[in-house]
Formats: structure tokens, sequence, C-alpha cells
């Protein structure tokens, strides 16, 4: 009920597209889910806990996804991977499909591009709009949300993230 409560005042006062930033938000652990990514792999939300993780949902179809992605890399090049995570989560797009769109943007990434192929992890976060992205702290809980895209390796971003790793 807390988690649909943050996604409605979301939707309702998120900002235009080009002014998107983080809105702090204190909740109770999401569900868990267990996604394969590309190459076929599971990757457990729980394999993370101890770690900042991003959970970020898109669709190929969304450009704002293509444009976000690169600073996402950045962010985790700045952060390192020993206390942060990001998992981006396709909304339920054929794995051919996710693979072309990345090769045709000439998209590369260390972090995991995990496949939610019947849209389920979608639903059960209620995910209603591309990219939505979530940042858990170390022990499970929203502490952020956005719905846009945004520049992910902006000094005060970083920071903010950096911030939840002590």
């Amino acid at each position: 009920m807390i988690l649909r409560l943050f996604v409605l005042i979301l939707a309702l006062t998120a900002p235009p597209l080009s002014a998107s930033e983080l809105m702090e938000y204190r909740g109770e652990p999401l569900p868990g889910f267990t996604l394969q990514d590309l190459q076929g792999q599971a990757h457990s939300l729980e394999e993370y806990r101890g770690k900042v993780v991003m959970v970020n949902f898109w669709a190929t179809y969304c450009p704002p996804c293509i444009k976000e992605m690169p600073s996402m890399q950045r962010l985790s090049d700045k952060l390192g991977e020993e206390r942060f995570a990001i998992l981006a989560v396709n909304m339920a797009e054929p794995r051919s499909q996710v693979e072309g769109f990345l090769d045709r943007h000439a998209i590369e990434v260390d972090f995991p591009v995990l496949l939610d192929p019947d849209g389920t992890v979608v639903s059960q976060w209620m995910i209603t709009a591309v990219p939505t992205t979530f940042i858990l702290d170390p022990e499970g809980r929203i502490r952020y949300g956005l719905f846009g895209g945004l520049e992910w390796d902006k000094p005060e971003i970083v920071d903010t993230l950096s911030g939840l790793m002590h």
C-alpha cells in the first residue's frame, strides 16, 4: 500500500524530463525478484543486499532510456561494483529485440540487463512509465525514486548515492 501511494505521488508530481531529479522516500523493502540477464544468468535482488542498488525499468521504445544508459555506466564506473549495483530491467520485450536495440545504439554496459519476459516484476513494482528508477539502500529499502531520464553521473547524484554507501 505504501509503495502504491509513493508511485501515485511520483506520477502526480513528476517534473518534466528536462528537470527530473531524485525524489526522496523512506519505504519498506520491495518484492524480491530473480530475472535472467541477456546471457541467461539469473540475478536475484537479494544477492545485492548490502549494496546500494539502482533498479532501472526501461524499454527499447523509450528515447530517454537511450539517453540515460551511458550516464548509468559512467555512474557505475565512478561508484565501483563493491558497494553499488545497477539492475536494468527491460519491460517485457523479447531478448532478440533488447539485444538488437543495444547493438543498434552501440550501448555497452557492464551492469546486468535483465529480462522480465512476462512483465511480472513490472506489475509487482507497479511500473507505469519508462524510465522509472528506484534507489535502494543496503537494507533493500527505497530511498529515492524517479520517473523520467536523468544524467546519472552528475556530481550531486554521485554525492547522494555515495552518502548511502556509508
